[in-house]
């Protein structure tokens, strides 16, 4: 399976702001939490950077290999995954996670990619995921740096950089995992509580395992961190959205009510007629039950112990 030849879009247009970080940049805190969060929605991450190959790849034929690749300076690539492929075979895909965009990086990923193929047989997939920096969205890149062409044969990759994306685009996407990356992005026309707001509201909506879900919420916690005025606004916006949620609850809960009290009243209603001029016309039933009216329901009732026929209640 080529998968350079498969007709793919970026998910965004690039966007020439490269972000340099001169030296060596330190890995966050949290780089374990990132890993993992790949880990455990790697599907989405080739669904979102390579749709087309995802959906030639068997995930139920998927197992994370043993990470040997020694880098002076790191202990090891950041995740490494053999994935069948439905026709037969397997691909190998290695992700690198880079807190902020670095020009030495095309070239460490040739390296990774000549250890790799040396060790473990079959096709490579290389993906760079730029947390800050580089051009913005999916981009297929030269391992020189430079945008390429499909039909050129010299070391590909694909780089994904979150900064400069827009949030709420990805908010839309069904992928989870998108949910918790759209915390690195752009949030504008969103200030940053709404958009805070907006990631944890989309994970907690979704129908997901409670380890799965917490794991993104974990996520954008950790790298949507807010300021204090920030993180106030974020409080009133919770505040004010838990309202509206029990206004609405409870004006649903008052029309049900209200729907489950007429039904009753025509209930009882249907019965006093019963009793007291025998069996009823079906159109006469009917009447009954498509009366919407509580106080037509009430009047109804109050009049059927002295009513002489069903004509005088109204009925014709």
């Amino acid at each position: 399976m080529d998968f350079w030849n498969f007709p793919e879009k970026s998910c965004e247009v690039a966007t020439p702001f490269y972000d340099l970080y001169k030296g060596r940049t330190p890995m966050p805190p949290h780089d374990r939490l990132c890993k993992r969060l790949l880990r455990s929605f790697f599907p989405d991450l080739l669904r979102l950077v390579a749709p087309a190959v995802a959906r030639r790849l068997s995930f139920g034929k998927m197992a994370f290999l043993d990470k040997e690749l020694v880098d002076p300076g790191r202990k090891e690539a950041d995740l490494l995954a053999r994935i069948g492929i439905r026709r037969g075979g397997s691909l190998l895909v290695h992700v690198e996670i880079e807190a902020r965009a670095r020009r030495t990086m095309p070239g460490r990923l040739r390296d990774y990619a000549h250890r790799i193929q040396t060790q473990y047989p079959g096709q490579l997939l290389s993906i760079l995921l730029n947390l800050r920096g580089g051009r913005a969205g999916v981009q297929r890149v030269r391992g020189d740096g430079e945008m390429t062409a499909p039909e050129l044969s010299s070391f590909r990759y694909i780089a994904f950089g979150l900064a400069g994306c827009s949030a709420a685009a990805y908010l839309e996407r069904p992928e989870p995992l998108a949910w918790a990356l759209a915390a690195l992005m752009r949030s504008h026309p969103m200030s940053r509580a709404e958009h805070k707001l907006a990631c944890l509201r989309r994970i907690a909506a979704a129908d997901l395992t409670d380890d799965k879900g917490a794991l993104l919420v974990d996520f954008v916690e950790a790298y949507l961190e807010l300021t204090s005025e920030e993180a106030e606004e974020y409080k009133r916006l919770d505040i004010q959205e838990r309202k509206e949620e029990r206004a609405v609850w409870m004006t649903w809960s008052e029309k049900m009510k209200a729907e489950g009290q007429k039904e009753g009243m025509r209930q009882v209603l249907l019965m006093q007629l019963d009793q007291r001029f025998g069996p009823l016309p079906e159109k006469i039933r009917e009447k009954v039950e498509s009366t919407t009216s509580i106080q037509r329901l009430t009047r109804i009732a109050g009049k059927v112990l002295t009513a002489g026929s069903l004509r005088e209640l109204g009925f014709r």
